[in-house]
């Protein structure tokens, strides 16, 4: 019952915390790279390369809006139903939540130049970092703003080798293929650094592409502790007795694989109960074998 009414109180919580990643992402297309006529990747630059072909080469005149967000929307609504099919409910929601969202901040978030007028690189490089701030936010609090999001997390719950962010630069770069050919050469080039801004953050942010190795030392059986690691954590562990060599006595020793993102819940369990565990803690282990990624 606790664990219930503690989902229900965060769940707010984190899907405002999604809607303020999509405001980020927004601003990051809307204020630096759009207007300075860069491409994003996914989803998104397939919108815009579009919407050029609709203005540029139909003649098809929008006037002074851009209509990249709402093809980005209708693009999403196979990708959602993705979503329904094969995530959580929650996650769906909050999916869907975040793709309306960002239709509405990009279509809201719009200038006619870049606030870094006249610096194309300066764009691409802040326009990266907002942007795969943005998307990692969503993702870090369980949403996801649709597109190669979507599909990136489902290939990663299949294969634990597969990275949101670098899946998602091997996609941009066949998308920025199709612009080299398609427009000039700069705007490929300054497009793909901004896109690996982009991913390189996305990962940054999205802790759970971040392995943790972590070794608890307690003077308690460790059985209370194991046994909330895997109801909460859905963790294996493994243990083994030792002695304390100073003063000879028992201790357990507790072994856990997980990501970064599990890492303070494990603290939270840590605190209940054995508030003076000893723990030391890993980053960015290899492994190999069974592990399973709770994207």
């Amino acid at each position: 019952m606790k664990k219930e009414k503690n989902l229900l109180t965060e769940e707010p919580v984190r899907l405002a915390a999604c809607i303020v990643g999509s405001l980020i992402y927004a601003c990051g297309v809307g204020l630096f790279t759009s207007p300075s006529g860069l491409y994003s990747g996914g989803f998104m630059g397939i919108s815009q390369i579009i919407r050029t072909l609709l203005t540029d080469y139909a003649g098809i005149s929008f006037g002074n809006f851009d209509i990249a967000g709402i093809l980005y929307f209708f693009l999403n609504l196979p990708v959602l139903w993705l979503a329904y099919r094969s995530m959580s409910r929650i996650f769906f929601v909050k999916t869907l939540t975040c793709v309306a969202a960002s239709t509405f901040f990009l279509s809201l978030v719009q200038v006619s130049e870049s606030l870094l007028a006249g610096d194309v690189l300066g764009s691409a490089i802040i326009g990266g970092i907002l942007t795969g701030l943005g998307i990692g936010l969503v993702l870090y609090f369980g949403g996801s703003s649709g597109g190669m999001d979507i599909v990136s997390l489902y290939l990663a719950r299949k294969n634990q080798s597969v990275s949101v962010g670098r899946l998602g630069m091997t996609v941009n770069f066949v998308i920025y293929g199709i612009c080299l050919l398609m427009f000039d050469v700069s705007v490929a080039i300054y497009s793909i650094i901004y896109a690996t801004f982009s991913g390189v953050v996305v990962d940054r942010v999205h802790a759970q592409n971040i392995n943790m190795q972590a070794m608890i030392i307690t003077a308690t059986d460790g059985l209370e502790i194991e046994r909330e690691v895997m109801k909460r954590l859905s963790r294996g562990v493994t243990h083994w007795d030792g002695v304390g060599a100073y003063r000879e006595t028992h201790k357990t020793v507790l072994f856990v694989i997980l990501s970064k993102y599990e890492v303070g819940m494990l603290k939270q369990i840590l605190k209940e109960y054995d508030p003076h565990a000893f723990m030391v803690i890993q980053q960015g282990v290899s492994i190999h074998g069974f592990y399973q990624k709770h994207l």
